[in-house]
């Protein structure tokens, strides 16, 4: 039997260690991943000697791209829906247990972080960025939503700022991710493997400017604006270049997912983790049901001819009983809840 080496688990120095080691696919999150990690973690909790977890990624390039969606395209080509009920369950319980776990969770986000990955950090505990963090929730660009309770830590940005993030797939380096609100600890990358709870504040660099400063008007004044139609109309009439890069990047969304991801955010701002990710559930059941999610996802990673065929293919199209569907329990699906 082949041994699985995509997530590595040790101990050392009181610390319990995941490594996410699909380097080759940027560490994206495939279903037996995410049963590992919840294993060892339910593990761990009962061992009195592991006063912590930090969890990296392997390779040097990604702590975690995301979800393989990838993975998850084939699944629908082969009929297989039972897979992709499992797998937004399964990562959902996931991105939970590690909100509430009742131990320190230290999440190093060395490296692209987007998507999936971004639910593993920013339902940690302790999330640290570095000199070659990339952020981005990147989902409405492959016609999807921000989920893995996105909803939860992009509302802690203010709420133009959470929404520029989500609709657009804005990405961030390491301060940005400060800068907005999303971490509070910035360490040098090449100091990662001497990182434990009790050295955090002793490795913690100074946060240098983020870049993301110079947009941040621009942000609040056009993204603070009460809908996505109003917000696209506002880009247009700017005529400088900030508006013009950001509506075209805006416009290769697909519509549907820039309607419910701005209702989503809108609706889940105080509300509390379990409720978003019931509500994320219930959305995504309702995207792999649809063709967006896999048309984008066949546009832009698998045949990547970057020409999606959205349905429907405008805002105006997009009703608000359409978004509001999005919101109803699946046809046939159970609902999911938080684990007991």
């Amino acid at each position: 039997m082949t041994e699985f080496t995509d997530v590595l688990f040790s101990i050392a120095d009181g610390h319990g260690h995941i490594t996410l080691n699909r380097p080759e696919a940027l560490n994206a999150l495939t279903l037996p991943m995410i049963d590992a990690i919840a294993a060892q973690l339910s593990a761990w909790e009962r061992r009195v000697d592991i006063k912590a977890i930090v969890i990296t990624g392997g390779g040097g390039k990604a702590f975690c791209a995301g979800g393989d969606v990838k993975a998850l395209h084939a699944a629908k080509a082969r009929g297989d829906l039972q897979h992709l009920e499992d797998f937004y369950r399964r990562e959902y319980t996931l991105n939970y247990r590690l909100a509430t776990y009742p131990k320190p969770i230290i999440a190093v986000m060395d490296g692209i972080t987007m998507g999936g990955g971004a639910g593993i950090a920013l339902n940690c505990s302790h999330p640290i960025v570095t000199h070659k963090t990339l952020f981005a929730m990147p989902e409405c660009r492959i016609g999807f939503f921000p989920d893995v309770g996105a909803a939860l830590f992009l509302n802690k940005c203010s709420r133009a700022v959470a929404m520029a993030l989500g609709l657009t797939g804005l990405s961030l380096r390491g301060p940005g991710v400060i800068k907005v609100g999303l971490a509070d600890r910035f360490i040098g990358s090449g100091r990662v493997n001497e990182i434990r709870l009790d050295n955090l504040d002793a490795l913690a660099l100074p946060v240098e400017t983020a870049g993301i400063e110079q947009i941040l008007p621009q942000i609040e004044t056009v993204f603070g604006l009460a809908g996505v139609d109003e917000i696209v109309t506002a880009l247009a009439a700017r005529r400088d270049s900030w508006g013009t890069e950001t509506l075209k990047l805006m416009a290769d969304h697909s519509p549907t997912s820039l309607k419910v991801t701005f209702a989503h955010l809108t609706r889940s701002r105080g509300q509390s983790l379990s409720s978003i990710l019931a509500a994320d559930f219930r959305i995504a059941q309702h995207f792999v049901a649809g063709s967006d999610f896999f048309e984008g996802v066949r546009a832009h990673l698998i045949d990547r001819d970057g020409a999606p065929k959205w349905q429907p293919d405008t805002l105006a199209a997009v009703t608000d009983d359409r978004v509001e569907a999005f919101f109803g329990q699946a046809p046939g699906i159970r609902d999911w809840s938080p684990p007991n």
